[in-house]
C-alpha cells in the first residue's frame, strides 16, 4: 500500500512527542566522561610557568596527520620557542601523547571548545618560549623512569 512507510514514521514520530522527554540539563549538570576521553591536546608544565617539552620533535614526527608544529631555538635546540596544534584536522589517535619520552603532552576533557569558526582550533601551547594559557601545571618537572627505582643501571 502506498504511504504505508509515511504512516509507519509518523507514529514512531508521535510516540516519541507524547512520550517521556530526555533531557541532560547540559549547562547545569556536565556530563562525566570516561577518563580516557581525548578532547584537546594540552602541555603539563611546572608551578613557574615552565613548558616540560625539550623540543625533541618526537610528537611532530610521530603525528600522522602533521597538526603538530614545534619551533625550536636556534641557540638552544632542547628549548621550544613556539608549539602549535591544529586541533581541526586531528584524529584524536594520541600517538604524540604516547611517544613523548618526557610526558609532556596530555589530553584534556575540555569539550566546551566547540567553534563556528575553523580558524580558531588552531592553538599554541608554547609562545616565545613560555607555557600558554593551554597548559595543565603539576607539581613535578620529571617523570619518574622505573630505572631510576632500580638504581638506574642499564642491562643490556
Amino acid at each position: 500500500m502506498f504511504g504505508q512507510g509515511l504512516l509507519k514514521g509518523l507514529s514512531v514520530t508521535g510516540r516519541r512527542m507524547l512520550g517521556k522527554t530526555e533531557c541532560d540539563m547540559y549547562p547545569y549538570r556536565k556530563r562525566v566522561l570516561p577518563p580516557k576521553s581525548r578532547i584537546f591536546l594540552s602541555m603539563r608544565a611546572t608551578p613557574d610557568g615552565k613548558a616540560l617539552c625539550n623540543a625533541c620533535l618526537t610528537c611532530q614526527q610521530g603525528c600522522p596527520d602533521n597538526v603538530i608544529r614545534i619551533e625550536q631555538d636556534p641557540e638552544d635546540r632542547k628549548r621550544a620557542v613556539s608549539f602549535r596544534v591544529n586541533s581541526g584536522r586531528c584524529t584524536f589517535c594520541g600517538i604524540c601523547e604516547e611517544n613523548c619520552p618526557r610526558h609532556a603532552l596530555t589530553f584534556t576533557q575540555d569539550f566546551e571548545r566547540a567553534t563556528f569558526d575553523k580558524g580558531t582550533l588552531t592553538y599554541a601551547l608554547i609562545a616565545d618560549g613560555t607555557a600558554t594559557g593551554a597548559c595543565v601545571i603539576v607539581e613535578r618537572t620529571e617523570p619518574e623512569h622505573p630505572a631510576s627505582a632500580e638504581g638506574g643501571e642499564d642491562v643490556g
